[in-house]
C-alpha cells in the first residue's frame, strides 16, 4: 500500500514500479492464479518492456527484486514446527502460508518507510511516502539514497509533510549516500540480534518500536514492536477481566516462549483475530 507499489485487490494484482540495472524504469504486476503455493505470472504494466518485452538479464533483475521482498527463500520450516507444538490457533499458520513480511527491494526503502510510521497515521504515513516519491521526480520509482539527500530536509518537512521526520530522513539519506552506513553487513549480520538493535538504533528518528520493524524486515523476530494496537490486542485478548492495565512487560512475556519467532508469533496471533 505504500508508493511505488500498488495493488488491484478485485484482481488480486501486486504491482511494483522498479528501475533495472541499466537505469530503465519498468512497472510489473504480480498475480497467482493458481491461488497459495502456485508459480506467480508477471507481466509488464509499464515503461520499459511494455511494448517489446524485456531482455533476459532484465527478467533477471526482476526476479530477483521480486523474489527478495516477497522472501521466497526464507525459511519457516523452524517456526511451523513451533506453531504445531503451540496448539491453536497457531497450527493455522503453516496451511494458510502466513510467515513471509513483505518487504522493499532494497533495506534503504524500508528504513525510510518505517520512519514514516513513527508517531502518526497509516494516512499520514501513506502520504509521506507517496510525497517522497513525487518530490524526487525520478520516473515513479522509490528514490535512491542519494536523490533523497538531495532534496533536502527544508523541502522534505514543507512540501513532503514529513514534519519532523524530515531531518532524520535527510540525515539517514546522507549517511547512505555517502557509504558511511553499509546495508549489506546488516543484510548478512552474523553477529547476536543485540548487537545489530545497537546499531540500528544509532539511526536518527529509529526508536525501539522502528527498530523492532527494521530487525523484522532483516528475518529477525526477537523484538515486538510495542505501539497501541499491540497494547490494545493483548489487552482484548489476554486480559480482559484486569481491572488495572497490564504493563508492557507483563504483555510482551505472553510472547516469551516463541524466542527468536517473538515477532512472527505476535502478528499470525493478530492476523488470524481479523480474518476468524
Amino acid at each position: 500500500m505504500l508508493a511505488p507499489f500498488s495493488g488491484d485487490y478485485e484482481r488480486r494484482e501486486l504491482e511494483y514500479r522498479y528501475r533495472l540495472p541499466g537505469g530503465h524504469v519498468t512497472q510489473v504486476a504480480l498475480r497467482q492464479p493458481g491461488g497459495r503455493g502456485k508459480p506467480l505470472v508477471a507481466r509488464v504494466t509499464g515503461g520499459r518492456g511494455a511494448r517489446a518485452g524485456l531482455s533476459p538479464p532484465e527478467w533477471t533483475a526482476v526476479r530477483s527484486a521480486v523474489g527478495h521482498f516477497l522472501r521466497v527463500d526464507d525459511d519457516l520450516q523452524p517456526f511451523y514446527t513451533r506453531c504445531r507444538e503451540a496448539g491453536e490457533p497457531f497450527v493455522h499458520a503453516e496451511r494458510t502460508g502466513f510467515g513471509r513480511l513483505m518487504r522493499s527491494p532494497t533495506l534503504f526503502e524500508d528504513i525510510v518507510k518505517i520512519l514514516a510510521t513513527t508517531n502518526t497515521t497509516w494516512a499520514g504515513t501513506k502520504s509521506m511516502v507517496a510525497n517522497l516519491v513525487a518530490l524526487a521526480d525520478d520516473g515513479g520509482v522509490f528514490p535512491a539514497p542519494d536523490r533523497v539527500a538531495a532534496i533536502g530536509a527544508k523541502r522534505l518537512r514543507k512540501d513532503g509533510r514529513w514534519g519532523y521526520r524530515a531531518e532524520s530522513l535527510a540525515a539517514i539519506a546522507r549517511t547512505t549516500a555517502s557509504r558511511r552506513l553499509d546495508f549489506d553487513r546488516w543484510e548478512s549480520w552474523d553477529g547476536s540480534t543485540e548487537e545489530l538493535e545497537a546499531e540500528i538504533l544509532e539511526l536518527p528518528g529509529i526508536g525501539p518500536y522502528a527498530a523492532a520493524h527494521v530487525l523484522a524486515v532483516l528475518g529477525r523476530y526477537d523484538r515486538i514492536g510495542l505501539d497501541t494496537v499491540f497494547r490494545g490486542f493483548v489487552k482484548k485478548k489476554y486480559f480482559p477481566k484486569a481491572r488495572k492495565p497490564p504493563t508492557d512487560k507483563r504483555m510482551l512475556k505472553i510472547y516469551d516462549k516463541w524466542g527468536e519467532w517473538r515477532a512472527l508469533a505476535y502478528w499470525f496471533d493478530l492476523w488470524y483475530s481479523q480474518e476468524s
